[in-house]
């Protein structure tokens, strides 16, 4: 096969940067997990549902004469663990192989420092061959009677869920639906299951709105009733109960604050009200009668359909001593199904060297996994979905020091999240020093992945429809308001369909896709590497920078921004934030980052400057679409450097509203201006861009500006034994 010199040359780089950049951001591999997953051990116990916590636990299952065999549950076996290591027995670590089917635990099921492995053996608690062992928070609900029409009731005061007010419910593990006013519509058009804030009662108010006719029905407790809105601007909902409703002037006034004031046309829905249980798949508990109300989702007899509600806040627990601050070490828990609780399904908290890998998470009220401080905690190739809040939560580090957490999340598929708490989305990332990559993210209500902090990596992860119910966000978001926060890398992503739901006034009609961005660096992110990111069909463009400093922005395709391509929005020098921020740069002190050096002066210094927009492929068609969206009272190559790009608009004109003159001259003002002096105007020559190859072609334009091949096609996820998928 002939092969050109240039593509030649591609493939080496290719090689060079896959043995270069990967190896440095993997840290401890899928294989060498593997290889400590599978090391045997001279001690292992077994776990099964028809086990005993009398027997010895050292047969996978029972014997014959049903007078040994494995474990009933794991805390009898973490137990054992514990006995063995207190006389001295436990010179080779241990492995706790659980059996398949469905365990309700009656408690979380916590491990401590006491429960530690060591690095060469640790304590591994995994699913059982092929098996698949479901740790449940849930209990399930039977003796339902028939209540009214379709309605079913089930009398609750003599179960494990007496006391405990559950917000979510479940049939045959689908998430069901809080009797609400007006109905959810399955269809997911975002805008048609709401009712809407008539007018505002006071100016600023976060209590009150005005609701229009109609929207109040006839309930015997309206105080019982919740309002979830979307208040402002539509960054996230609160759920806030009902104090109040005045029919008289049309006013509901909540018992607690919105995060934003309630403006006309804000979007709300009311729920926990017997009297809207009018529809399959909706419920009511009656918190003073214990009686739950269920009218089931599908025509099955109900004595065939699993219902389940969460009896626990967590799943599964491993938490440093809160006194003595002693670390959980080198345990796994690997193979398991997690699900059904009221707050995070796997938390683990002050731990190190621990893997959470390969586990199915799902049916969480807050978030799927959190990893809350320690050092060097994995969580690999784990299927995350239906949760309350955020899929991972991985925070550490100290930011005084810039000593790094290290942890990783990766290859991980998390979708279907924020489904009570909008403010999240799949993966957030906290502190300093953590790595996010070969992530797949889709189908949640704000941005893929959020961070905040310093020195985190996030690369090779492809995520796609995102913010799909908030505006004024990104695929991948930070808001430092903070210039110390720096150091954060970005790259080979592949970003597309950015979503976005809003509007632009209290005036104007709610619209899809709607403000949000690739890659969105907000109020003063700084010190951000944005390389080799791919991002396709965003709405208002593929990176927007928010009065940041020393961001660079380079080899990087932003195919099909809707209205814009690039943005760059200077923050004004008279903010109220901008002391703190300087007071912070004093406070932390740091020496690693030289570019806060010459942040001094409060008028100067305070101004967007030092970023850089070069060497990237700008790919675009939209009619009236703007190549660089620039809104500030300067703008001069201090501010941002252009340069070295290659940009095709099909013939079209290339906008940059900021420039003054006639449309048909604005790129030749910019270029007159200093800018993209050494830019390209050309088709860049891709592969196939309508089937998304955005390879280059040979002869393309763009290598003659300096541009290097991106190695996209390892974005997202991978098979391996260590991951979920098959």
């Amino acid at each position: 096969m002939k092969i050109d010199i240039k593509t030649f040359e591609n493939r080496i780089i290719r090689s060079l940067l896959l043995l270069v950049v990967i190896p440095f951001l993997v840290g401890f591999t899928d294989d060498e997990w593997m290889v400590l997953i599978n090391k045997t051990s001279c001690t292992i116990f077994y776990v099964a549902l028809d086990g005993n916590d009398r027997w010895s636990g050292l047969l996978p299952m029972a014997n014959m004469s049903k007078t040994d065999g494995p474990f009933a549950t794991l805390e009898r076996a973490r137990d054992t663990l514990r006995e063995l290591r207190r006389g001295g027995k436990l010179p080779d670590g241990a492995v706790i192989y659980v059996r398949g089917g469905k365990y309700y635990l009656e408690r979380t099921f916590t491990l401590g420092p006491e429960d530690s492995g060591t690095e060469q053996w640790p304590i591994r608690y995994l699913a059982y061959k092929d098996e698949n062992p479901i740790l449940s928070g849930a209990k399930e609900i039977q003796g339902f009677k028939p209540y009214k029409d379709k309605i079913l009731q089930a009398d609750l005061k003599k179960t494990a869920l007496c006391k405990i007010n559950f917000s979510q419910l479940f049939a045959n593990g689908q998430r069901q639906i809080l009797a609400r006013y007006p109905n959810y519509n399955a269809t997911k058009s975002y805008g048609s299951d709401f009712i809407y804030v008539d007018d505002t009662v006071e100016q600023g108010s976060k209590r009150k709105f005005q609701y229009s006719s109609g929207t109040v029905h006839d309930w015997a407790r309206p105080e019982e009733g919740e309002i979830f809105i979307f208040p402002g601007p539509n960054y996230w909902n609160n759920i806030i109960p009902i104090r109040t409703i005045d029919k008289t002037t049309r006013i509901i006034t909540l018992a607690g604050d919105t995060d934003y004031p309630i403006r006309k046309g804000d979007r709300y829905f009311i729920q926990n009200l017997l009297e809207e249980l009018d529809s399959p798949g909706e419920w009511y508990l009656d918190r003073r009668s214990r009686i739950l109300y269920y009218w089931p989702s599908t025509s099955s007899d109900i004595n065939q359909i699993s219902v389940t509600a969460p009896a626990l806040e967590s799943v599964i627990g491993v938490t440093a001593d809160p006194v003595t601050k002693d670390a959980p070490e080198h345990i796994m828990i690997v193979g398991f199904t997690v699900e059904a609780c009221e707050g995070t399904a796997i938390i683990v908290n002050g731990a190190r060297n621990c893997l959470i890998a390969r586990n199915v998470v799902r049916n969480s009220g807050k978030h799927g996994i959190v990893i809350n401080g320690g050092s060097q905690n994995y969580v690999i190739g784990n299927d995350i979905y239906e949760t309350g809040s955020a899929g991972i939560s991985i925070s550490g580090g100290d930011r005084k020091t810039l000593l790094p957490s290290s942890h990783h999340a990766r290859n991980n598929h998390i979708h279907g999240t924020g489904r009570l708490n909008k403010y999240y989305g799949g993966i957030e990332c906290i502190g300093v020093g953590n790595a996010i990559s070969h992530n797949l993210i889709n189908e949640t209500p704000q941005a893929g992945i959020t961070f905040d902090g310093n020195d985190h990596i996030i690369e090779y992860n492809h995520v796609h429809h995102v913010n799909q119910e908030t505006e004024d966000s990104g695929i991948i978001y930070t808001c430092a308001r903070d210039w110390t926060k720096r150091g954060n890398a970005i790259k080979f992503n592949y970003l597309h369909d950015s979503g976005g739901y809003g509007r632009r006034n209290i005036n104007e009609e709610w619209q899809a896709p709607f403000q949000t961005w690739g890659i969105y660096l907000d109020d003063w992110t700084s010190g951000t590497n944005i390389y080799g990111n791919i991002t396709v069909s965003t709405y208002n463009g593929g990176v927007f920078v928010h009065g940041g400093r020393d961001n660079t922005i380079e080899n990087n395709i932003l195919v099909e921004g809707t209205t814009g391509q690039a943005q760059f929005t200077a923050r004004a020098i008279t903010e109220k934030m901008i002391p703190e921020m300087f007071e912070k740069i004093k406070e932390m002190k740091y020496t690693k980052y030289r570019e806060l050096d010459t942040i001094k002066d409060v008028r100067k210094d305070t101004m967007m400057s030092n970023n850089k927009f070069i060497r990237n492929i700008i790919y675009y068609s939209f009619s009236g679409a703007t190549l660089y969206t620039v809104h500030a009272p300067y703008i001069d190559s201090n501010m941002v450097e252009f340069d070295f790009n290659t940009i095709f608009h099909n013939g079209l004109p290339l906008l940059i509203p900021y420039i003054q003159s006639s449309e048909a001259l604005h790129w030749q003002t910019w270029r007159a201006k200093g800018f993209d002096t050494h830019s390209v105007v050309a088709d860049p020559l891709f592969v196939d861009p309508a089937d998304g190859d955005f390879d280059l072609r040979p002869d393309s334009p763009a290598y003659t500006v300096g541009f290097k091949p991106i190695v996209i096609e390892n974005a997202g996820l991978y098979k391996h034994p260590l991951s979920t998928i098959k």
